[in-house]
């Protein structure tokens, strides 16, 4: 039976293209069945074994998957404002027909849990990535890399609108003076922190400006990101899909948690929060990223997922 990973149509959140990144290097030799998350029901190849991970999902109603998707749920995440229509009864039936659930957050297993899903906490895909698989052996460290440091504080209201989520959408464009006020001085607190820093500081996003004709592009952009988290000393960043990688690539890192209070940014980190260090930037005046070293907390949950995978996929 063909391996499968799953995919995205479109999206600029290179943290989208690390985790199937991470799914396909976990994997081992393809080929690989590429499915796209938000249309897993519409999947008509052959008869596939795939893993899903990842954050589900845009398009609710797209859910459940194609009966020839074989499916191993590791490090699934659903997002709060999914919730109600992918578990709906054929969604609930869909879980229960597969579980155990590994899910990538204690959120996610409370969620399905309530519907009497068995699930446990799997963390996430990303923690299984290595180091050698982007960087030469004894590749020296050096700078500071502030990695999409406090961009959920901006407002984004796209996905309410794409969602027909009218209200909401209105109540979220009322709030944006004072979501730009508030990131402006969190930006501020941030910027002297570094100024007393003795490092090189390099700035970059995990999120594209603008999208790529071919999904190629995408991968090539996500693994150069993967390399720049691999060779920086200490790594800044409000991304999970940063910070769970610079854990794996044994990158300290500092977890900005300005702007992530509401639920569905806050349920993303249940479970996680102890794999690296959390601050506020009101706290980084007591900070030493000096002090900041690797962590091997997530080595159990990288032992279980390889178990998972290798055991799923042996045939």
């Amino acid at each position: 039976m063909h391996k499968g990973t799953i995919t995205y149509t479109h999206s600029t959140n290179l943290g989208d293209y690390i985790q199937t990144i991470a799914a396909i290097k976990l994997l081992g030799e393809g080929p690989f069945i590429h499915c796209d998350r938000e249309a897993l029901h519409q999947y008509q190849g052959p008869k596939v074994r795939l893993l899903v991970n990842g954050w589900f999902m845009h398009h609710p109603t797209h859910w459940p998957p194609a009966d020839s998707i074989v499916p191993l749920f590791i490090s699934f995440h659903i997002n709060p404002t999914a919730a109600d229509q992918m578990l709906n009864p054929a969604g609930v039936a869909y879980l229960k027909k597969h579980q155990p659930i590994g899910c990538r957050d204690g959120y996610t297993v409370g969620l399905l849990k309530k519907h009497q899903i068995s699930a446990y906490l799997s963390a996430c895909v990303t923690l299984t990535l290595k180091r050698p698989h982007f960087v030469p052996p004894k590749t020296p460290r050096s700078g500071i890399l502030v990695l999409s440091a406090l961009e959920r504080m901006l407002p984004n209201t796209d996905e309410l609108w794409q969602q027909k989520k009218y209200i909401q959408w209105a109540i979220q464009l009322l709030k944006t003076p004072l979501k730009y006020r508030a990131a402006k001085k969190a930006n501020q607190r941030l910027e002297r922190f570094l100024s007393k820093q003795q490092r090189p500081i390099r700035r970059t996003s995990q999120i594209l400006e603008a999208e790529f004709q071919q999904q190629e592009k995408y991968f090539e952009a996500a693994e150069k990101q993967l390399q720049d988290i691999a060779q920086a000393a200490v790594v800044i960043t409000s991304r999970i899909h940063t910070a769970l990688p610079a854990v794996a690539l044994g990158t300290p890192v500092l977890f900005l948690s300005d702007g992530l209070e509401h639920p569905n940014q806050a349920s993303r980190l249940e479970g996680l929060s102890d794999l690296f260090p959390i601050c506020n930037t009101k706290a980084l005046k007591n900070v030493v990223l000096e002090q900041l070293k690797p962590t091997r907390q997530h080595l159990d949950f990288v032992r279980r997922i390889e178990a998972k995978a290798t055991a799923f996929f042996k045939d």
